[in-house]
């Protein structure tokens, strides 16, 4: 977009449509015929428009490949996202900055960069504007003056937030203890096992005075039945003495 292209440039080109004629241009600029005269002028100027004179009719008016371009570059702005220097100007405007002029030197851009700007807002309804008598008028809208107050949009904030939860969450899991193992029961443990008990079955804690008391019987089994075995050996071999089966030397 041009250097030298402003707002009531790229407003009055937009008031253009294949059938406009330069004699009849005042009516869509709200604007008297010596001030819509100016105001194509000044486009023609500017290499934005062209007319095409048929005589004894009227002047059609046609807007040039560079008004096209304007055009298409004031279409992608307003397609934007919402910035630092639109709150700026909304700002300005709430300030009772109405005139370009005002806002030009409060601000101190490009008037094109300014041009893009305003024609963004206005497409977003953060103000209005309108032609009259040659000049273009602004306002904020209630949405404009409301931004105005609240400052930069908490759009990246509100984002962060489902991030933020799954990120606790996150945490949340890893913080968990791991689950304990299942206890032995008291016969695994006296078998000499230490798996965990299968699943589905109930568990129970291990005892360690009645797992002590268990080893303790089962060695006293074992000596028991020894001390029998060496007594019946010996009723055995002095049965046979006495039978005199086995001789004694």
């Amino acid at each position: 977009m041009p250097d030298e292209v402003n707002f009531v440039d790229l407003v009055a080109l937009t008031r253009i449509t294949p059938d406009t004629f330069a004699e009849r241009f005042g009516s869509l600029v709200n604007s008297s015929f010596f001030d819509a005269s100016n105001i194509l002028a000044t486009l023609r100027q500017k290499g934005l428009i062209d007319f095409t004179t048929s005589f004894p009719g009227q002047s059609a008016v046609t807007v040039t490949d560079l008004g096209k371009k304007v055009l298409a570059d004031a279409g992608e702005s307003a397609r934007g996202d919402f910035g630092e220097l639109d709150l700026t100007i909304l700002t300005q405007l709430s300030n009772g900055k109405r005139s370009m002029q005002d806002l030009s030197g409060a601000i101190n851009v490009r008037p094109n960069d300014l041009a893009l700007h305003l024609y963004k807002l206005g497409q977003q309804q953060y103000l209005m504007y309108e032609f009259r008598n040659g000049i273009v008028t602004i306002t904020l809208t209630e949405k404009g003056f409301l931004q105005a107050k609240a400052g930069m949009p908490q759009t990246a904030a509100a984002q962060a937030e489902p991030d933020k939860a799954v990120s606790v969450g996150t945490q949340q899991q890893a913080a968990k203890p791991m689950e304990q193992a299942k206890p032995v029961t008291a016969e695994q443990a006296a078998a000499g096992g230490n798996a965990a008990a299968p699943a589905g079955a109930p568990s129970a804690t291990v005892d360690i005075n009645q797992l002590e008391a268990n080893i303790k019987k089962a060695k006293r089994k074992g000596v028991y039945s020894i001390v029998v075995l060496v007594v019946i050996a010996i009723a055995v071999i002095v049965a046979l003495v006495v039978g005199g089966i086995l001789p004694l030397h």
